[in-house]
């Protein structure tokens, strides 16, 4: 028998946002296809196409840049005008290693990363009135560099996971961009964020990217100063700067380019 040929439809003006711990994205519209990212609790997407058998919904998500797939399933749909404002006002960004609201009558577990879309600046307290555990930061106040570190911190030891975005499974693409958006700075996908340091000048919270001269691989650590980085392997770990450096730069016959960038301040 002949497959049914797969077929989108496009559609405008449909939005949604995540409303599980982890809602997952694929490259394809098939459950085998390949994790492409994760999105957390309280993040929101635009929807770009339906499939013809409605199984499926193509998505974007903004502040990443990246997309793919999700099952219709779980699709939970928010007027765009929620979605804009979203996308723009305040909010609480989950920093604890596991944290936990009271959703639709029982507990719902969050991770770093997650939002609650309450402000500071409300005229009311809003742990007042839902049920929360945990540690939260206001998105509108950016972390200072002492701030940052103590959240890349949490994910040592979060295990390597192709298109992972979480501390139970982590993609090298996507640990240090969720790490800084954690702490309220925007690095889209595949972009080199923040601007160039000379490494003399390098201080704790810059970031160092090795890359292959003829080609875009790259190699990824987070600055702790004395002389000690954060960076991913088949785990987040700490070592020494020269360990990385070794280890980025362990490809006979490439040359690389070294370079530090700072997104703070």
């Amino acid at each position: 028998m002949q497959k049914e040929k797969f077929s989108e439809w496009p559609l405008t003006d449909v939005f949604g946002i995540c409303r599980q711990t982890i809602l997952p994205i694929y490259l394809r519209p098939t459950f085998d296809s390949a994790l492409v990212t994760q999105l957390l609790f309280g993040e929101c997407y635009q929807v770009l196409t339906m499939s013809n058998n409605q199984l499926w919904f193509k998505i974007a998500h903004e502040d990443t840049g990246h997309s793919g797939y999700i099952s219709s399933k779980l699709l939970k749909e928010i007027p765009s005008a929620d979605y804009q404002t979203y996308l723009t006002n305040d909010f609480q960004i989950v920093t604890s290693p596991i944290a936990a609201i009271e959703y639709m009558g029982t507990n719902l577990y969050l991770l770093p990363g997650s939002r609650l879309h309450f402000s500071d600046l409300e005229l009311f307290n809003w742990r007042d009135h839902i049920g929360f555990t945990g540690s939260v930061r206001s998105h509108a106040f950016l972390a200072n560099r002492e701030q940052l570190i103590d959240i890349a911190l949490k994910f040592i030891n979060a295990p390597f996971q192709p298109g992972g975005r979480s501390i139970f499974g982590l993609d090298e693409k996507q640990a240090f961009p969720l790490i800084f958006a954690i702490a309220g700075y925007l690095w889209k996908s595949e972009k080199l964020p923040g601007k160039l340091v000379a490494a003399e000048e390098m201080l704790a919270g810059d970031i160092i990217i090795v890359t292959e001269s003829d080609s875009d691989k790259k190699r990824v650590a987070l600055y702790l100063g004395a002389e000690e980085v954060l960076w991913m392997d088949n785990r987040m770990r700490i070592t020494d700067f020269d360990d990385w450096l070794t280890f980025a730069k362990n490809n006979p016959g490439k040359q690389v380019v070294l370079e530090s960038r700072n997104l703070i301040g």
